[in-house]
């Protein structure tokens, strides 16, 4: 069984994670993006950072940031094990709704096809380059809405933040 926990990203399993996402990057893309994360940016309460675990042991990582009102950019979503890109994508897109955020950016290279395949099979979709991306041409921006989230998800708000409640892990 898996358990999705609210996290410190500056604590030991989140670094963990996060250095073998940049180095994944580092193989990948030839830049490990280390400068476009800032781990303080994640303690807010209008952001998060989660991971996934299991048996303890953390398997992916991903969380978003305030960008502006009612858009989140999410950031360092990662996995080591197949699928769990995917539970942490909808755990993170649930998240923010609870938050009242309508939309979602993140920002990807253009050399990382997997992502972009990834996040296209979610519902996300090419937007104009945003923030700091605005000048940097090799990366590709995109955005998914979340405004039809509680009825995808078949619940009311309310009842989404306690079910979320109930089912994340409080910070440790």
């Amino acid at each position: 069984m898996i358990e999705i926990c609210h996290e410190n990203p500056n604590n030991e399993q989140s670094k963990q994670l996060l250095k073998a996402q940049a180095d994944s990057l580092m193989k990948l893309t030839g830049n490990s993006a280390v400068e476009c994360f800032n781990e303080s940016e994640f303690l807010a309460e209008d952001a998060v950072f989660l991971l996934v675990k299991r048996k303890g042991v953390a398997l992916a990582c991903g969380g978003f940031r305030y960008l502006q009102p009612g858009i989140c950019e999410m950031k360092r979503i990662y996995s080591h094990q197949a699928g769990l890109g995917k539970v942490i994508l909808q755990a993170l897109e649930q998240y923010a709704v609870t938050l009242g955020y309508q939309q979602i950016y993140l920002a990807t290279r253009n050399s990382n096809t997997q992502a972009i395949q990834f996040y296209a099979k979610h519902g996300y979709r090419a937007i104009s380059p945003f923030g700091v991306y605005s000048h940097h041409p090799h990366y590709l921006s995109l955005a998914k809405s979340l405004a039809n989230a509680e009825q995808t998800l078949g619940i009311k708000k309310r009842s989404l933040v306690t079910a979320l409640n109930q089912y994340y892990s409080p910070i440790s």
